[in-house]
């Protein structure tokens, strides 16, 4: 019991005589998980993009995503695809979040999604 009691007071001491650090900020989280609410893509019949960003997006809480796939060889046009895309949606896709990726095929859509960074960063540990 007094090994016990020693232990006990030596801890206790220990942890008091630390300094408290702050936990490290959580890691840039990308929000890429969510399911898409609209999405678009280029074809003769698509009506242009900013105009179905204005028409479909209304909602503030909804975020542009534009993910451009290229096949081997292709990552330097996908990136230029990918921001002249971002600037065809005008002033509603200026903060579109862009993911360009290698794929099987090459390809764009545009999509809207409810996603943010505070959402899908893990929440702190109860202390």
């Amino acid at each position: 019991l007094i090994l016990f009691l020693v232990t006990a007071s030596a801890l206790a001491q220990a942890s008091q005589s630390r300094p408290v650090v702050q936990p490290a900020a959580p890691p840039i989280a990308a929000a890429i998980g969510s399911e898409p609410v609209a999405v678009w893509s280029a074809s003769p019949q698509a009506p242009p993009l900013a105009r179905w960003l204005g028409s479909v997006g209304a909602d503030p809480r909804l975020e542009v995503q534009v993910v451009v796939r290229y096949a081997s060889g292709g990552r330097a046009a996908a990136i230029a695809q990918a921001n002249e895309i971002a600037v065809a949606g005008g002033p509603r896709a200026a903060a579109a979040r862009i993911l360009v990726e290698p794929g099987p095929r090459s390809g764009a859509s545009v999509s809207f999604v409810y996603a943010s960074e505070t959402q899908s960063a893990p929440l702190p540990l109860a202390q």
